[in-house]
């Protein structure tokens, strides 16, 4: 059975998440996340809602950060399917700054498609369309997956592709806290400076 679906790594981690990751003070935790074209279409139907005018949602990563999402308009069966072409224009920067995307297929093109296409209706909290644009709001995003309470570690998150698949690169840094790191500046060391004192009479 892999480690991490052990019921007591798992229950560990719960313990970590609910005590603000307590015990890990000091770390710094980089990773590297391949998410795989599958596992990206299952979070991209689990994304679209189900009333959204569109069905066979599905997400395909390329070379040079750049996606094709593909649907079929659900009340226009007859339709080929559509695809639209995006490209990653510019990286997240915490904690406010959204990571852009960019849309590639012609405005005018995406302005006829919209009526019977209507990208902003398929998108979730978090992402809004603006002009030629995917704002992608990550805080929002996380909090909605219930991992907020990461939000305070997470320093930097960067999203790229290559063929088949989405690479997201994260950088956390747990920080002692005020009380902790002022306890451990003080604190003397085995009660040397005790000693001392004491030697010096």
């Amino acid at each position: 059975e892999p480690v991490l679906t052990d019921p007591r790594v798992l229950h560990l981690i719960d313990g970590l998440r609910a005590s603000h990751l307590s015990g890990l003070e000091g770390a710094r935790i980089s990773a590297s996340i391949p998410v795989s074209e599958r596992l990206l279409n299952e979070l991209a139907s689990a994304f679209v809602p189900a009333e959204a005018p569109v069905r066979e949602v599905s997400v395909h990563p390329r070379a040079g950060n750049r996606l094709g999402v593909r649907a079929r308009v659900a009340r226009a069966a007859f339709l080929p399917p559509v695809t639209i072409n995006l490209e990653i224009e510019r990286q997240a920067i915490l904690p406010d700054s959204p990571l852009v995307v960019r849309i590639l297929t012609a405005p005018g093109l995406v302005s006829l498609l919209g009526v019977a296409f209507p990208l902003a209706a398929m998108l979730p909290p978090g992402i809004i369309l603006q002009d030629q644009r995917l704002l992608v709001d990550v805080r929002a995003l996380l909090e909605r997956q219930g991992y907020g309470e990461l939000l305070p570690y997470l320093e930097s998150i960067r999203v790229t592709t290559e063929p088949g698949r989405l690479l997201v690169d994260v950088a956390l840094h747990v920080r002692a806290r005020d009380g902790d790191a002022a306890g451990s500046l003080h604190r003397p060391a085995g009660g040397g400076e005790d000693r001392r004192d004491e030697g010096d009479v």
